[in-house]
C-alpha cells in the first residue's frame, strides 16, 4: 500500500444560518474548522456558539481552531505513550488543558465542541455537549458519543476553563475499522438521531438517512459545485421543518482507491 492509499479520506462540511438567527439579523454561531487539503491528519471541528452575537459567532471560531490543536495534543500523547499506560482521564485533561493554551488570553464564550481526527492509524473523537458524531462500522452506523444534554432539553455543556473533566468525552478507534463519518451540529439533531421505541430518552441513529446522505456523497464529492450544493442542501424545506437553529454537517467515507477527492 503506497502513501496515497493510506492517506484518510478528506472531510466536506457545510453551515446553514438558522431561520431563527436570520429572522433576528443575527450571525449563523455555529463554526466549522476542516483540515486544510491533503493534510495529514484528516479532520473537522464543530463549535455551536449558545447565542445570537457577532462575539459569540467569533468566539466559536476560535475555539473551533483551538480545538483542533488540543485534539492534535491527545493524538501525540496517545503515540508517545502505550496504550496501557494512558488514562482516559488524563487524556481528557490533556484535552482541556490544550485547548486552553491555544485560546491564550482570548476570551471563552459558551459553545460546544466535536472534535474527529482520522489518520491512518485511527478516528479519534473529542465531544462536549450536544453535537454529534455517526460512525459506520461493519456496516452499521451507531453514535459512540451519545449527544450530552443538560437537566432540561434546551440545555448543554459547554467548553470552559471550569468545565469539570468528566463533562469531555473522548472516543477512538483503528482507522481500518472506520467506513464513513457524518458530523452535525444540533440543529439536525432530530434528522438524524431518532428516539428508540419504548425508550423516547434513547436516541439511535436515523441508518436510512445516513445512507442516503453518504451515497449523495460518493456520486458528488469529485464535482467543482459540490460544497455549494452541500450548503444548499441543509436549507432543505424537510430539514427546516424540524430545527430552525443553525446547521453544520460535516462527512467523510472512503472510496476505491481510482476515485480520488
Amino acid at each position: 500500500m503506497n502513501q496515497a492509499q493510506r492517506r484518510p479520506p478528506r472531510f466536506f462540511g457545510a453551515r446553514h444560518r438558522g431561520e431563527g438567527h436570520a429572522t433576528r439579523h443575527e450571525p449563523c454561531c455555529d463554526a466549522l474548522f476542516l483540515a486544510p487539503t491533503r493534510s495529514a491528519p484528516s479532520g473537522f471541528v464543530i463549535c455551536d456558539g449558545a447565542g445570537g452575537s457577532n462575539a459569540i459567532a467569533r468566539g466559536a471560531y476560535i475555539g473551533a481552531q483551538a480545538s483542533w490543536y488540543a485534539l492534535r495534543a491527545v493524538r501525540r500523547d496517545m503515540r508517545r505513550h502505550p496504550a496501557e499506560d494512558l488514562r482516559l482521564s488524563s487524556l481528557k485533561h490533556r484535552f482541556r488543558s490544550a485547548f486552553l493554551q491555544a485560546r491564550g488570553q482570548t476570551q471563552v464564550v459558551n459553545h460546544t465542541v466535536l472534535a474527529c481526527l482520522w489518520d491512518h492509524q485511527q478516528l479519534l473523537v473529542a465531544q462536549v455537549g450536544d453535537s454529534t458524531l455517526l460512525v459506520k462500522r461493519k456496516g452499521s452506523w451507531e453514535a459512540p458519543l451519545p449527544p450530552a444534554k443538560g437537566e432540561f432539553a434546551n440545555q448543554t455543556t459547554f467548553l470552559r476553563p471550569d468545565t469539570k473533566v468528566n463533562a469531555i468525552d473522548i472516543w477512538w478507534a483503528p482507522a481500518h475499522q472506520v467506513d464513513a463519518v457524518i458530523g452535525f451540529s444540533d440543529g439536525l439533531e432530530a434528522a438524524f438521531l431518532a428516539p428508540e421505541p419504548g425508550v423516547p430518552d434513547n436516541l439511535r441513529p436515523n441508518g436510512p438517512l445516513a445512507d442516503l446522505v453518504i451515497e449523495q456523497h460518493r456520486q458528488r464529492a469529485g464535482w467543482r459545485g459540490y460544497p455549494a450544493w452541500l450548503a444548499a442542501s441543509l436549507a432543505d424545506e424537510g430539514i427546516r421543518e424540524l430545527s430552525d437553529d443553525d446547521r453544520t454537517l460535516v462527512i467523510a467515507c472512503r472510496k476505491p482507491w481510482n476515485n480520488s477527492y
